[in-house]
């Protein structure tokens, strides 16, 4: 699809000259060609168009008249139809080389034809997985990176995203992306200024474009986010922190985030044998512990997200659940394993 895309638009201008040339030909011939030199007396359009190609491919179907109007375009025909074999089979030749090895100018190529796009700035650690989830949501993508020795060049390279070499705040560089025609540019280096920078640069060609930014000050991520008008500047090491805090205190959150001042917690939350969850419908889970439950997956592998409140919880079975930190609490009796009665021995 990314070559027939390349192909379309590396061709675009040949195309539109070669159909404009067979056109006007066939329209002077059409017109002008005396009828008494044809073998019949009719000549429609289709037959008309049908000899101007012949014609660039050196055959002779029609003799030659000496009238200006029409005898330059029996020399200029097979000159056309010339060009049109060495240009074409050349600048084909070469761009399926281009795509064969995958090459720098081969993936500025692919990235020129990208619209509505979503441009990535940085190829670190953090970059390859925000390159990651965004394909994984079926948008396009083009990254910028300045280290042509990243190890994550060739990773991304197979899902289908050009990686441009250069500098993110360099504006030829972002138009070399198609700034101008992207939707968000997300700067993810490991260099605040690089970052706060290169959004910027992309905001002059592109008013119209979200932003989003890494800052790895949380203090200056949320005055950049005020003051400059980004739609998103985090700081990763801030958000990753409240993570795996919350992560030491359960094993079974997935993750973690901020809202309105509250702290919101995603458990995975799993149904074991000798619980008091055993029996219990979804709706109690939401009505004793004041918790949301998202998604319940059966043991046997059946997915039912926004769940019936009827909906009976077996041994095994999985819940997606929204809380706060005393939804927590409130969850950990039911998990905790039931003492079993004692057997009286006789």
């Amino acid at each position: 699809m990314l070559l027939v895309r390349v192909l379309l638009k590396e061709f675009k201008s040949f195309f539109i000259i070669f159909i404009c040339a067979v056109t006007v030909s066939s329209l002077l011939f059409y017109a002008f060609y005396p009828r008494a030199e044809l073998n019949h007396p009719h000549l429609s359009i289709t037959q008309t168009i049908y000899y101007v190609w012949l014609m660039m491919f050196f055959e002779s179907p029609l003799n030659y008249v000496d009238d200006w109007r029409i005898s330059p375009l029996f020399f200029l025909l097979p000159l056309l139809g010339l060009v049109t074999i060495a240009e074409g089979v050349v600048h084909l030749g070469n761009l399926l080389f281009q795509h064969q090895r995958y090459s720098g100018e081969w993936q500025k190529m692919i990235a020129s034809t990208f619209e509505n796009h979503i441009v990535v700035c940085g190829l670190g650690n953090v970059g390859v997985r925000v390159v990651q989830h965004l394909r994984q949501f079926d948008e396009t993508v083009t990254v910028i990176e300045q280290n042509a020795e990243s190890r994550f060049v060739n990773e991304v390279a197979g899902i289908d995203v050009p990686v441009l070499m250069g500098d993110a705040r360099d504006s030829q560089m972002l138009l070399v992306a198609n700034i101008d025609k992207a939707k968000a540019i997300i700067a993810v280096t490991d260099n605040d200024l690089v970052n706060l920078e290169a959004v910027l640069t992309a905001r002059e060609l592109n008013p119209n474009i979200r932003v989003v930014v890494r800052m790895f000050d949380q203090k200056m991520a949320k005055k950049i986010e005020k003051n400059l008008g980004i739609h998103g500047a985090y700081s990763s090491s801030a958000r990753s922190a409240r993570l795996f805090a919350q992560a030491a205190i359960s094993g079974d959150i997935v993750d973690s985030f901020e809202f309105g001042g509250t702290i919101i917690n995603a458990i995975q939350l799993i149904v074991e044998a000798n619980t008091a969850l055993v029996g219990q419908t979804v709706d109690d889970i939401r009505h004793q512990h004041e918790v949301t439950v998202l998604l319940h997956e059966k043991y046997g592998g059946e997915v039912d997200w926004n769940p019936s409140p009827n909906n009976i919880l077996g041994v095994g079975d999985k819940l997606l659940i929204m809380t706060d930190r005393l939804g927590l609490k409130r969850l950990e009796p039911s998990t905790r394993k039931l003492s079993l009665p004692h057997k009286s021995h006789d």
